[in-house]
């Protein structure tokens, strides 16, 4: 049992990274934890740099949630590098999709914005099944501005 874990934690690794390419059960599965209007939502463009990663490289992160409801998960569908340099409403327009307390999400990683929401400046890189975005990191349940474990985009 003990060498079919590694196995194990490595393939549910793969199939997180792999998410887009799931199976229709699978899909159906975390469908049910999206709202209807982030169906159809997809993911395009490369995940934020972080450094010492690559867009390739599959491990598994800490998981979060949130504490409000309904946060949004941002975008700029037009121009994917002025969200990415500096995160905030104006710069990141499109809603991917939203995240809602006990749905828990991958944080890719973590950078100062040019918006402060409640007192917190910086966003977050999330990932989640069905879609991945920039969120105001203020919405984390986590009580401090800087996660752990969570590098710098």
């Amino acid at each position: 049992m003990r060498k079919a874990v590694p196995g194990m934690l490595m393939a549910l690794a793969a199939v997180f990274a792999m998410a887009p390419l799931a199976d229709a059960a699978q899909m159906q599965t975390a469908a049910a934890t999206v709202p209807a209007e982030a169906a159809g939502t997809v993911t395009s463009g490369p995940r934020p740099a972080v450094a010492g990663k690559s867009e390739g490289d599959v491990s598994i992160k800490r998981a979060f949630t949130t504490w409000a409801t309904n946060v949004n998960v941002r975008h700029n569908n037009a121009t994917l590098t002025t969200c990415g340099m500096s995160p905030s409403t104006a710069n990141c327009p499109n809603i991917r999709g939203q995240v809602n307390p006990g749905v828990s999400f991958e944080v890719w990683c973590q950078k100062i914005g040019s918006q402060t929401v409640g007192g917190n400046p910086y966003w977050v890189y999330i990932i989640t099944p069905n879609f991945e975005g920039w969120m105001a990191s203020y919405y984390i349940d986590y009580p401090d501005n800087v996660l752990p474990d969570t590098r710098s985009c």
